[in-house]
């Protein structure tokens, strides 16, 4: 997949000086690592913070590469600066990120006393690298174990994040678990008493353990006894709130009743069961492999979102939980677009995108399609992001295929902003800021007459954001920081923009998605357009000059009467007509509306025949931007509410 990958058996491999697809030089892995213990070593912290974040690139390239970066991040992470810790800690979650990270004994000693760390940001890096990390034996994972449970009896306040590792190590360390648990079950029995109390950190960390312990839902069999999972139940309000991106504490709460009533197997036949599903063709494992050999995915969260607890949310129509999992997994491959690796980023969102298209939903569509959209525009804007700024490359390039690249990310946005209701501030907030990103590129991609209009739009929007912000409930972004201040600038100096574009350009290196929890209370907007009779063999009939009616079967999904929807008919390259259509006058609810409208085309050409464009659009009421003037039409941007349909027409 990489240069690098090719070159690892050679005894001096080259590796690319930044990953695109041309390579602008080369230089040799040796040189390169006395390149940065010199940096490493600087005695100012900002070059050795440096040196640590140059390592990212290369790091990520080589799995030999990325042996010899691991040692060395290792001394840096006891750098009396917190900063340079932080950043050694990043850059080894990347390389965990692609599968490369390779610790030895050794090296988990020091890695782990990092979890000791008195500042709680290097403590939170650490336990991410601990969930991306494949141990080889079963004393690491125990030391991994005993590790995290020091870090919860030292620092209380970090449990759920805490219980949230143990949870993924688990998952990712099946076997060596099931062990550990099977060794060490008495310790998580009640007392003699009879009473359950897990006040004892080393215990309540054992049974977050054994709730990640494997499942099969099919054969109804357990690897650990299933009274763990009864057991579990009573720190289900500790347990819930560290698994919050994986699962609601309703749902937790029915998947440890259902599977405290499973058969306990040993661990060699459970295994070995599960192997003979997987010959058979079992669906559940079979994706698995499937997936596993795209290390981002599988490294990121897929052992999460395949395991049972998926599974059984799937089953009991619970496709909230499986959306946010998703979305958590969108987010967290984000910093890879900086690194060169849109490749990696772009196959990884398709795959969110096609484990999205398998969870069908009535009740649940606009979390879905909310999803699918977000997914959809998150690839786009990465796509432009790799070719306009984290390549280095300027604009002007490749212009026709970036004009489609951002017309087509600016009406997925609008879609979103205009045809989903039940949207939180929050949700709203990271929206805007998607189209602040794409105005950012079209402006810096466009010719002189165009950029007032954009950098006009863009003040619009920073406005709206502001207003989010000032109500409170809303913390502004670095990016959003970045494009106020680039604003302030070329207000200030009153000259043209595209003399100097990186002033907006740059802000766009501080875009990062934010977290997004679907709520489940989402509703698209929606409409279907149908003719009855019409087409091109039986075309409808018309006079020449003379208006024609066209009689629509149309039916409305969640559009209140508030919503000002028009009727656009397109005839070829002339300006669309558009007639209104009044919902104060059409009976129906807000969730469904269905009836017959008659609606007249007046611009009839002089010609035997002609076909119609026709679909159903709704007004952005919000929007400061006059689009369409004349033929009282609407007067803002519009988004389309379903596809073009053709009408055809004679006059013979």
């Amino acid at each position: 997949m990489f240069n690098g990958e090719r070159h690892e058996c050679q005894e001096e491999m080259i590796f690319p000086g930044q990953y695109s697809k041309k390579y602008l030089f080369r230089i040799p892995a040796k040189s390169a690592i006395l390149a940065f213990i010199h940096g490493l070593e600087d005695e100012l912290y900002e070059v050795r913070e440096s040196a640590c974040r140059a390592l990212q690139t290369l790091a990520i390239l080589s799995s030999s590469f990325s042996n010899e970066v691991v040692n060395l991040l290792m001394d840096v992470l006891n750098d009396d600066s917190m900063a340079v810790r932080l950043q050694a800690l990043d850059t080894l979650h990347h390389v965990a990120m692609f599968g490369h990270l390779k610790l030895q004994e050794e090296h988990l000693h020091m890695f782990l006393g990092i979890l000791l760390d008195s500042h709680s940001s290097v403590r939170c890096t650490a336990r991410k690298i601990l969930k991306l990390t494949e141990l080889p034996s079963l004393v690491m994972f125990k030391m991994c174990v005993n590790g995290l449970i020091r870090d919860l009896e030292l620092y209380p306040q970090d449990e759920a994040e805490v219980f949230s590792a143990l949870f993924m190590i688990g998952q990712n360390h099946r076997k060596f678990l099931v062990r550990l648990i099977n060794e060490d079950s008495q310790m998580i029995e009640p007392s003699s008493g009879g009473k359950l109390g897990y006040d004892n950190a080393r215990e309540a960390s054992y049974l977050v353990l054994a709730t990640s312990a494997p499942v099969s839902m099919k054969q109804q069999t357990c690897s650990v006894p299933p009274r763990m999972f009864s057991y579990a139940v009573t720190l289900l309000g500790r347990v819930s709130r560290s698994l919050a991106d994986i699962i609601d504490q309703r749902t937790l709460l029915g998947y440890l009743s259902y599977c405290s009533t499973f058969t306990f197997v040993s661990a060699s036949e459970f295994f070995k069961m599960e192997e003979h599903h997987l010959e058979e063709g079992d669906v559940q494992l079979s994706q698995r492999c499937e997936f596993s050999k795209y290390h981002i995915w599988w490294k990121l969260q897929l052992k999460e979102a395949e395991s049972s607890l998926l599974h059984f949310q799937v089953e009991h129509k619970r496709e909230i939980n499986c959306v946010n999992i998703i979305l958590q997994v969108v987010r967290d491959i984000w910093p890879s677009l900086k690194l060169g690796l849109i490749d990696e980023v772009t196959r990884t969102l398709r795959l969110q995108f096609f484990k999205l298209g398998t969870i069908s939903s009535h009740n649940h569509r606009g979390e879905l399609v909310f999803a699918l959209q977000y997914i959809d525009a998150l690839e786009q804007l990465g796509c432009l992001l790799s070719s306009l700024v984290f390549c280095k490359e300027f604009y002007f390039h490749e212009w026709g295929k970036l004009e489609f690249s951002l017309k087509k990310l600016d009406r997925c946005l609008r879609d979103m902003r205009y045809r989903l209701i039940g949207l939180d501030k929050e949700d709203n907030f990271h929206i805007l800021e998607l189209i602040i990103a794409n105005r950012i590129l079209t402006l810096c991609n466009m010719g002189t007459c165009a950029n007032k209009t954009t950098l006009k739009k863009i003040h619009s929007v920073m406005s709206c954001i502001e207003h989010i912000c000032e109500e409170g409930s809303t913390e502004s972004s670095n990016f959003v920081v970045e494009v106020q201040k680039s604003l302030r600038e070329i207000d200030a100096t009153s000259c043209p923009f595209l003399d100097n574009p990186y002033l907006l350009m740059k802000s766009l290196e501080h875009f990062t998605p934010r977290k997004v929890v679907s709520s489940g209370n989402l509703k698209y907007m929606e409409a279907e357009l149908h003719f009855q009779g019409n087409e091109f063999q039986n075309p409808l009939p018309f006079v020449s000059g003379l208006p024609v009616g066209l009689s629509l079967d149309i039916t409305l999904h969640n559009i209140s009467s508030e919503n000002r929807l028009w009727i656009k008919m397109s005839l070829e390259e002339k300006l669309p007509q558009f007639v209104f259509l009044d919902l104060h006058e059409i009976k129906g609810h807000d969730e469904l509306r269905k009836f017959t409208f008659v609606a007249p085309f007046y611009q009839t050409p002089k010609a035997n025949c002609f076909s119609l464009k026709i679909c159903i659009v709704l007004e952005c009421i919000s929007e400061g931007d006059q689009l369409f003037r004349g033929c009282g039409g609407p007067k803002h941007e519009v988004v389309h509410l379903c596809e073009e349909k053709e009408v055809y027409l004679s006059s013979k």
